[in-house]
């Protein structure tokens, strides 16, 4: 096959994708880099026309073309709103894979920096060793359990409303770059550690009591049930932030062009 043939094929094939179809190949172009840094400079290398987010709406036009031929003015309006139809729809899908990595970057900048600090004040508890002693120190531990609760509850929905987005609208392929999916592993990793740390202790000190009452069963009421969580993450609280993210999409596609510039202007400090 020439290299003008397999350029012909591609061509038609291209001409029929769906936007979804359109939409997962831009994530899977993107994944090909860490991160959004990366990619924009590998697109700035591009001209216009070869760029993976302008290429679609060439594929539309022709497809819009090739189903409602002629001239007459109705044909030309019908090819007009199928192309704006299917632009729409890709957009939509193309600022959802942006707004999803921008949400989970910085989901996952905060949930290290506040994981960091609650592992240390757990340290810092037992360390000093007032929650084995006192009322104060007991009502302190169930405080930081209940407040780790949260943020791993958190946590976990923001990871299961991604696989929502994923298998909802990407056909179950994975939107974020991976140099993020890479810090979302290591956050796991740390805010686990932190609660095998934390059942460790109370597990601990549960038989401690035990033992200094002279028998009867271990209770620790305070552990923290990360497989009960992980098993409940993708409930309500996913499906709304998934939500949100797809209702934020829809929103910024509607935006002007003025109003897209001068936002990307803000995002980039330029104002």
């Amino acid at each position: 096959m020439t290299t003008t043939t397999a350029h012909q094929r591609l061509d038609e094939i291209e001409t029929h994708l769906t936007p979804t179809e359109w939409a997962v190949r831009l994530a899977d172009e993107i994944r090909k880099y860490p991160d959004s840094l990366a990619h924009m400079k590998a697109l700035a290398k591009l001209p216009l026309h070869e760029l993976p987010v302008r290429r679609p709406y060439y594929a539309f036009e022709k497809q819009s073309a090739e189903l409602h031929p002629g001239n007459k003015p109705e044909n030309i309006r019908a090819r007009h709103r199928l192309t704006d139809t299917l632009w729409d729809e890709f957009h939509k899908l193309k600022l959802l894979i942006r707004l999803v990595n921008q949400a989970m970057q910085y989901e996952v900048e905060t949930i290290a920096l506040q994981a960091a600090l609650r592992l240390s004040a757990l340290r810092a508890l037992i360390l000093e060793g007032i929650v084995a002693q006192t009322d104060n120190g007991e009502t302190q531990m169930a405080e930081w359990s209940h407040e780790y609760t949260a943020l791993l509850q958190d946590f976990y929905a923001h990871r299961a409303a991604v696989e929502l987005i994923q298998s909802g609208h990407f056909a179950g392929h994975p939107i974020l770059y991976p140099e993020l999916e890479t810090e979302l592993t290591e956050a796991a990793r740390t805010i686990e550690s932190a609660v095998a740390t934390a059942n460790d202790y109370l597990n601990r000190r549960a038989a401690c009591a035990v033992a200094s009452t002279n028998g009867g069963v271990a209770e620790n009421n305070l552990a923290i049930g990360l497989e009960s969580i992980k098993a409940g993450a993708n409930g309500q609280r996913a499906a709304t932030i998934a939500q949100k993210w797809q209702s934020d999409a829809s929103r910024e596609a509607v935006e002007s062009d003025e109003e897209q510039w001068e936002r990307c202007r803000e995002e980039f400090g330029a104002t």
